[in-house]
């Protein structure tokens, strides 16, 4: 992976030296920052109510509510609402919740098209599927192929007919759905262990999924048995 720009990896105080945030990391950090922004919160309290929030559940900020859905001791599922109404779910580690505390706000590169032109022109990142998520756009991953649907015909806006199918891939940590079209469908069987190379991650009637673009490329690096 390349190293990200001297001014976004260099936006923490006083950590030593070679402790980086991961692109993952900068982009939680890039998205929390502009919700203060958007609901008019002060920055620093509000990052700072996630750990608070993983500490005792739930915390605040002015009017928005932040809830610790989901905590382990690696991190938490987080539900950011206003008035009852959602405006933000994202999960963090627990390093990523300490390092909120560091950020220093006036280095933090939080532009928004400039910060989205630099982690976008990265290359992909390698993760498991569990810490897939949408605000790293491309991925490398592996997994084995534990669903498949029939193919069904589609159209798109144009009327021009698709065959497309529904898999769904499985590593140690979780599972994905991956859409397949037309020639895709046969590349891949239940039991196979697939390699997926600059996936685009998305989402699909609200949940995730990692699909093979122009860009992309599928590979099948163990037959089932």
């Amino acid at each position: 992976m390349k190293p990200l720009p001297r001014e976004i990896s260099h936006c923490g105080r006083g950590r030593p030296h070679g402790q980086r945030q991961s692109i993952a990391e900068l982009a939680d950090c890039w998205y929390l920052i502009w919700i203060s922004e958007k609901y008019g919160l002060e920055p620093r309290k509000f990052l700072a109510s996630f750990l608070d929030a993983w500490i005792d559940e739930k915390s605040s900020c002015n009017n928005v509510s932040i809830q610790c859905r989901q905590k382990t001791e690696n991190g938490g599922a987080f539900l950011v609402t206003q008035d009852q109404k959602v405006i933000a779910q994202l999960r963090l580690s627990k390093v990523a919740l300490k390092r909120l505390l560091d950020i220093d706000l006036t280095r933090f590169p939080w532009n928004e098209s400039t910060l989205i032109e630099r982690i976008g022109n990265l290359e992909a990142v390698n993760t498991r599927i569990k810490d897939v998520n949408t605000r790293v756009k491309r991925i490398n991953l592996k997994g084995r192929v534990v669903e498949k649907s029939l193919a069904k015909r589609v159209y798109s806006g144009f009327g021009v007919p698709h065959s497309l199918s529904t898999a769904t891939i499985s590593d140690s940590t979780g599972s994905i759905k991956l859409p397949l079209w037309n020639a895709q469908i046969d590349m891949i069987s239940v039991g196979d262990k697939v390699q997926i190379e600059n996936g685009r991650v998305g989402m699909f009637r609200g949940e995730l999924q990692v699909s093979i673009g122009k860009k992309s490329k599928l590979t099948v690096i163990e037959n089932r048995s």
